[in-house]
Formats: structure tokens, sequence, C-alpha cells
């Protein structure tokens, strides 16, 4: 959660410095990315992680960097360092945001974040059932794998801690889990089928 905290403060300060820098020209397309950034940043903090996809159009929308003739396109907010191949009166490049993707796959977990995940074994386990749904609600992502706390009660062992990691879509939404005890003695490694509630 440290990631994306400091991630969104970084969205938050860097579209306000923009949009001060442009209090002059509020036309500049960099406004609107600008404003997309604050809104992420507002509804992340207000546990809305349902709009993560808004912080993906933010980093995406500032990569390209283009120069034809008298015309700019650079949606980058506040720093602008570029990498560009110049091409007679073209310029083409990328800003130094590109970097921001290294975030990436934090973002897109962050779809799970304080959402009910339920799940059951994708294949009949030692000590998961097929058949017995089980739920938890993830709080935290550690290392890109979400963790929550739970009470989930099995063969009398109480599982209080989740590691979660979903895989690629396909068809049937999968994922793999480790269920660990309060005092950590035991530990439950399986492959499970999971929905997001």
């Amino acid at each position: 959660m440290k990631i994306l905290t400091g991630f969104y403060i970084f969205v938050l300060i860097t579209s306000l410095l923009t949009i001060n820098n442009n209090l002059n020209d509020l036309l500049n397309p960099t406004i609107i990315v600008s404003l997309i950034g604050i809104v992420s940043a507002i509804l992340f903090f207000m546990k809305k992680t349902s709009f993560y996809f808004l912080a993906v159009i933010w980093i995406i929308a500032q990569i390209p960097y283009l120069i034809i003739g008298k015309y700019t396109i650079d949606l980058s907010q506040f720093l602008n360092f570029h990498f560009s191949l110049n091409i007679g009166s073209i310029s083409l490049g990328l800003n130094a945001q590109i970097f921001l993707l290294f975030f990436m796959k934090t973002i897109l977990l962050s779809e799970f974040l304080f959402r009910k995940v339920t799940f059951r074994a994708y294949t009949e386990n030692e000590k998961l059932k097929r058949e017995i749904k089980y739920y938890f609600i993830p709080t935290d992502i550690v290392q890109k794998k979400l963790i929550g706390k739970s009470e989930i009660e099995i063969e009398n062992e109480i599982y209080s801690k989740i590691k979660f990691e979903p895989t690629k879509s396909e068809r049937i939404k999968k994922a793999g889990i480790t269920l660990i005890t309060n005092n950590k003695t035991e530990e439950i490694k399986a492959t499970v089928e999971y929905e997001l509630n």
C-alpha cells in the first residue's frame, strides 16, 4: 500500500503543479490529463479503487512526445524530460513518464482492494474442496501480491492471512493462493477459481 500511496501523492502533486504552471492557458490539453490525475488520486484516498483505470490513462497519456513543425503534442505533467528522434521538422519520442509503467501491475491489482473475493479450489486440494466457497477482502499489495486478513476455518485451523496472486484473465478466473494460520504453523498453497464482488 505504501507504493500506491506514494504513487498517488506524486500524481496529485505533479498534476496540481502542472495546473498552476498553466493558469494562463486553461484550454491546454495537459490540464485535462492533470484533472484525470487529481480525480484518480482523490478516488484512491477515498478507497474507491474500482477507478484504477484513471491512473492508467494518466500515465499512458503522458508517454508520447511529438513535434511537427510548430505543433507540439506533449501532455507530460510538470517534469518535461524526453527521449526523441528528429527527422527533419518532425521530432518523435517518449517522455520520461514511461518509467511510471513500472507501477502498472500494482495499479491494476488495486482493482481488488477492499472488495470481496470469493474463491474455491480449482482442482481438488488436500484441504481445500471444490464444493466449498471461501472469501476474504484484500487490504494491501506486497511484492505484487494481494494480502488480506481472514477468519477462514479449515479442519479446525483458523487461517488468518492470505496471499493472493491472480493469473492472466481467462474464461475461468484463476489465482495462486497461500493461506497462513495466525501462528504461522500451517500453510495451504493452491490454485483457486475466484469471483470479484
